[in-house]
């Protein structure tokens, strides 16, 4: 059964609202799906564009930010949700120079993995438990800063279910 990939969008925020107004950072996302093939006897990934995707397959969204205003954009946030019927891949989410955080509440809140937990009631009592990769949501990176005409690439991999 294919099951066709859902466009997802990035939100950019750019904090504090005091931002140079000639900071100007756009987003572009795409996804790839990652096929096993052989290359001198050895199984290899090769990344091609994700049209459709089967449960089980691996894809890669890749997020490339770019500044293209002429001053420094500071505490710039990108913000992904985790699409629909996939769920992340377990230490997967990369981008250099940027903390990353995750949210298990559809981008209300957002906390470091060691941080993450909600609630469950036990036996009347309630009991915190630690949320696992497959309970996120969202992704949320926060890029120091991105100068004028620089750019960057934020990624994470999930599993089609």
């Amino acid at each position: 059964m294919k099951k066709m990939i859902m466009m997802i969008t990035a939100v950019v925020v750019m904090l504090p609202s005091y931002v140079l107004a000639a900071a100007n950072v756009s987003v572009a996302i795409t996804a790839q799906k990652v096929l096993m093939v052989e290359k001198d006897g050895k199984k290899v990934e090769k990344l091609v564009e994700a049209k459709d995707a089967a449960p089980g397959d691996i894809l890669v969204y890749t997020l490339v930010y770019r500044n293209k205003g002429d001053e420094t954009a500071k505490r710039v946030v990108l913000n992904d949700p985790i699409p629909t019927g996939t769920t992340y891949v377990t230490d997967s989410a990369f981008g250099p120079g940027t903390e990353i955080t995750f949210s298990i509440d559809n981008g209300k809140t957002f906390k470091k993995p060691s941080l993450l937990s909600y609630e469950v009631k036990v036996a009347g009592k309630a009991e915190k438990r630690k949320a696992s990769p497959d309970q996120y949501t969202d992704i949320r990176w926060t890029v120091k800063e991105v100068g004028a005409g620089k750019s960057g690439v934020a990624t994470f991999r999930a599993r089609v279910q």
